[in-house]
C-alpha cells in the first residue's frame, strides 16, 4: 500500500508540475492581453514601425495633434479618440506598466469600471487646466510657456501627483486610499482603488505622466485608443486612419497576438522544462511498474503453472499500472489546483490559469507512460 501510495504521489508531482507550470506562464500573459482587451474601444495608433514591440513599449510616441486630425479628417468614422501615455514605474516590489489618461477617458481605459473606494484624481481637471495653462498656452499673463517644478505638482492646490491603482494591486502592496507611496522618484497619494481588469494597474493625470516621464513635455503621448462610431468596421477603418496620419493603426483584437509574438519565446522555454518533466514522469512510471514485475516473478511463476495465459499476466499488470496513473493522475490535478491558489496566495499579482486543454494533455502523457 505504501509502495502504490509513493507511485501515484509521484505521478501525481509530475502531473502538477506539468500543469501549474503551463498555467502560470500563459495565465500570466493572457491576463495581460485581456486587460487590454477590455478597454471600450476599437483601435490602437502606435507609432510607425514599432510592430510587435508596441506590446510594451512606453514614454513619447505619438505627437497629441493626432488627436485632433483624426477627429476632424474621420468624423463619420471616429467616436472618440483616447491619448495614453505609459510609463514603468515600481510598486508592491514588482514594475508596474502606468497609463497617464485624462480625467474624461478614465471610464474607456477601465473598460467602464466604477471605482469600489475613494475618488478620481484630479479633481474637477484643475489640475490639467493648470498645467496646460501654464506650459501650452503662454503662461498665467499670456506671454511665454513658463517653466515649472516637479513639486509644483505635489501642492495641494494642483494635485498632480495622484494615482488610482486596481484591487490586485491594492493587496499585494497592502495599499489603501489616502496612503503615500513612493515611486520613480516621486511621492504619490492613492486616491482610488479600481477593480481588477482595467487596462493598467496603475493610473494617473496623463499630464503629470507627460511631464515627469518625457522630460517636461506634455505635447506627446504613448499610443491613442480609437472608439468608432456604431457599424464601423474596424478592418477597413484602421487602413484609412493609418493612410490619413502615417502611423500603425491596428484593432484592438490584435494586441493579444502582438503580445504572444513579443514574449512567445517564454512558453518555448516554459514547453521545454515540461518536456523534461513529462519524461521524468514517463521514466518514474514505468521503473515503478517495471520493479513492480521483477518483484513478482514468484507469483507469476505460480500463476503460469496454475494455467494462466501470458496475455492473463500482461493484462493483469497492466490494469494494474493504470489504477495507479489514474490515481497519480487525479492527486497531480488536484495538487495543480493548490499550487495555482498558493501561489495567487503568495504573489497576487501573478495568474494561475489551469484550463481543459492542459489537464487532457497531462492527462494523456501519464497513460501513455503506463501503457508503455
Amino acid at each position: 500500500k505504501l509502495r502504490s501510495a509513493l507511485s501515484a504521489l509521484g505521478i501525481g508531482m509530475g502531473i502538477c508540475m506539468l500543469i501549474a507550470l503551463s498555467g502560470l506562464s500563459r495565465g500570466s500573459l493572457y491576463e495581460v492581453a485581456e486587460r487590454w482587451e477590455s478597454v471600450d474601444a476599437d483601435l490602437i495608433v502606435f507609432p510607425r514601425g514599432w510592430g510587435d514591440n508596441a506590446a510594451d513599449k512606453s514614454g513619447s510616441g505619438l505627437s497629441d495633434r493626432y488627436a485632433d486630425v483624426l477627429r476632424r479628417e474621420h468624423a463619420d468614422l471616429v467616436e472618440r479618440v483616447v491619448p495614453v501615455f505609459t510609463w514603468p514605474m515600481e510598486l508592491a516590489g514588482q514594475d508596474q506598466m502606468v497609463a497617464g489618461v485624462d480625467r474624461g477617458d478614465f471610464a474607456i481605459v477601465a473598460g467602464g469600471r466604477e471605482l469600489s473606494k475613494g475618488r478620481l484624481f484630479d479633481a474637477d481637471s484643475r489640475f490639467t487646466r493648470w498645467i496646460e495653462r501654464k506650459l501650452l498656452t503662454g503662461g498665467d499673463g499670456g506671454g511665454e510657456p513658463v517653466e515649472i517644478t516637479a513639486e509644483q505638482l505635489a501642492d495641494p492646490a494642483h494635485d498632480g501627483l495622484e494615482i488610482v491603482i486596481d484591487s490586485r494591486l491594492a493587496a499585494a502592496g497592502d495599499y489603501r486610499v489616502g496612503q503615500t507611496v513612493t515611486a520613480a522618484g516621486h511621492s504619490w497619494e492613492i486616491v482610488g482603488i479600481v477593480p481588477a481588469g482595467a487596462m493598467t494597474r496603475v493610473m494617473m493625470p496623463r499630464r503629470t505622466a507627460q511631464f515627469l516621464f518625457a522630460s517636461g513635455q506634455i505635447t506627446r503621448s504613448t499610443l491613442m485608443f480609437v472608439k468608432l462610431r456604431e457599424g464601423a468596421d474596424p478592418g477597413p477603418a484602421a487602413r484609412a486612419l493609418a493612410g490619413t496620419i502615417k502611423q500603425d493603426v491596428v484593432p484592438l483584437s490584435r494586441y493579444r497576438g502582438m503580445l504572444l509574438e513579443k514574449f512567445g519565446i517564454m512558453f518555448r522555454y516554459v514547453d521545454a522544462v515540461n518536456a523534461i518533466a513529462l519524461v521524468i514522469a514517463f521514466l518514474f512510471i514505468m521503473v515503478t511498474l517495471y520493479t513492480m514485475v521483477l518483484q513478482r516473478t514468484r507469483e507469476i511463476a505460480i500463476l503460469k503453472a496454475s494455467g494462466a495465459s501470458a496475455a492473463f499476466i500482461v493484462r493483469q499488470v497492466l490494469v494494474e499500472s493504470l489504477i495507479l496513473t489514474g490515481a497519480g493522475t487525479a492527486v497531480g490535478i488536484g495538487l495543480s489546483f493548490l499550487a495555482g491558489w498558493a501561489i495567487e496566495a503568495i504573489d497576487p499579482l501573478l495568474t494561475v490559469r489551469i484550463t481543459a486543454e492542459w489537464i487532457a494533455l497531462a492527462g494523456g502523457a501519464a497513460l501513455l507512460g503506463a501503457v508503455l
